[in-house]
């Protein structure tokens, strides 16, 4: 007995240099923690709604004819075989903050430099084999879903905790009646948990949000904007921005640091990046998610956007009452909008990507509404990410000005500015 808690006092104080037969006892100890969650929640779930969501996840899993997947563009891939490549860093990011690490964690650098398909760590090898134990729970308890990762058990931690704190917290009445997730989805509280309140129509909600940004009429007017104004990096410093938007489908983007220039353009179904190492082509979901960085393209035609809409629930942002409509758009990502109930004003959106290895969840939070030319745009809007390196980036806006005449070569593929050395 004295031996065994000697055994699980070493486990807790595991390191990264610790030999293999620790790394196998972490190892079952994750299983059995995965497979108790995943039967939890599981047995809450109804066949109907496994079935809904299945059919969602697998469609929203697929990638773009052209993007080419992670193992034809990166070296070494041993698991994650078959994702677009535009998947991997995000997926790379959501597993260091389900472990409150960062990429040196389970890589190595090499003069210098990051070497991402190199095998020297021994956590690199126990990574892998933790995917393959998610693959295979979600494939064989959860009917393909998503629905148990790497942050099910570790949550923010290196080592998943096995024994519960004490004193247990008592639950509330309204995480009782909330009820259990769908695919790993977060669950709106039920909207009769703490009133009989009837909620609102979806299509009642959208049109109170195109009257409340100031109507059809005057939304159809508008064809590009141009803004001015400051964002944050990832060292929450603030730094000059300006950004010019063409309807339906064109943005460019421009800031700097230190002296460094960082561009970004959109054109139809295209779009690149460029800095001081080059122009980068952006593809799949890096495409879809910088699209959705410029307000016009955000939230103007914010109702033509999504195939299927339903409320969901009420719930509260800064202590202001809104209503949560769940939708599914029409490429077939789900997301999550919430609607001031007094002023019908979008506050928030939450976007959620099904990956192999779980679900991730991007936010854009939206404030400071000022009316332009008789249209209501936020000036400030914050961007919420799975990165733990990088905090919210925040865009507060000095000057927006609608309808100014655009060149359109300023959405043209960038120049690079010296040869890429690949």
């Amino acid at each position: 007995m004295g031996s065994h808690h000697s055994d699980l006092r070493r486990l807790d104080k595991e390191s990264v240099n610790e030999n293999s037969m620790k790394q196998s006892i972490l190892k079952v100890i994750a299983l059995t923690l995965l497979i108790s969650t995943a039967f939890v929640i599981f047995t809450n779930r109804s066949k109907a709604q496994v079935s809904r969501d299945q059919n969602s996840s697998t469609t929203n899993t697929q990638a773009a004819p052209t993007e080419k997947t992670v193992e034809q563009v990166f070296k070494n891939i041993k698991v994650l075989n078959g994702i677009p490549q535009s998947q991997l860093y995000p997926v790379m990011r959501f597993m260091a903050a389900s472990l409150g690490t960062q990429c040196g964690f389970c890589h190595v650098f090499k003069n210098g430099q990051l070497d991402s398909a190199a095998d020297d760590k021994p956590e690199k090898q126990t990574a892998r084999a933790m995917i393959k134990m998610v693959l295979d729970i979600n494939k064989n308890y959860a009917e393909g879903n998503p629905t148990v990762s790497c942050y099910t058990c570790h949550r923010g931690r290196t080592s998943p905790q096995g024994i519960p704190s004490l004193p247990l917290p008592l639950p509330s009445p309204r995480s009782i009646a909330g009820g259990a997730s769908i695919a790993g989805l977060p669950r709106a509280a039920s909207p009769t948990a703490s009133n009989s309140t009837v909620l609102p129509a979806a299509e009642d909600i959208l049109n109170k949000y195109i009257n409340a940004i100031g109507g059809r009429a005057a939304i159809d007017q508008i064809h590009s904007c141009v803004i001015k104004g400051r964002t944050t990096i990832s060292s929450g410093q603030f730094v000059p921005y300006e950004a010019d938007q063409m309807l339906p489908d064109k943005a460019y983007e421009l800031f700097a640091i230190q002296g460094q220039t960082f561009e970004s353009v959109i054109s139809g179904s295209s779009g690149w990046s460029k800095n001081g190492e080059g122009v980068t082509e952006l593809v799949g979901q890096q495409l879809a998610d910088k699209k959705l960085s410029f307000p016009l393209l955000m939230i103007l035609k914010l109702k033509e956007q999504y195939s299927s809409v339903r409320v969901s629930a009420e719930d509260k942002i800064d202590d202001r009452d809104v209503f949560v409509v769940n939708a599914i758009r029409s490429d077939n990502k789900r997301e999550r909008l919430f609607f001031d109930a007094e002023s019908g004003l979008l506050r928030r959106r939450i976007s959620y990507l099904p990956t192999l290895i779980g679900i991730i969840p991007d936010q854009t939070d939206f404030e400071d509404y000022h009316a332009v030319d008789g249209v209501k745009l936020p000036f400030t809007i914050r961007f919420s990410s799975l990165d733990a390196r990088t905090p919210p980036i925040a865009r507060r806006f000095e000057e927006i000005r609608l309808n100014v005449p655009l060149d359109d070569l300023k959405f043209a593929k960038p120049v690079a500015s010296k040869p890429a050395n690949r």
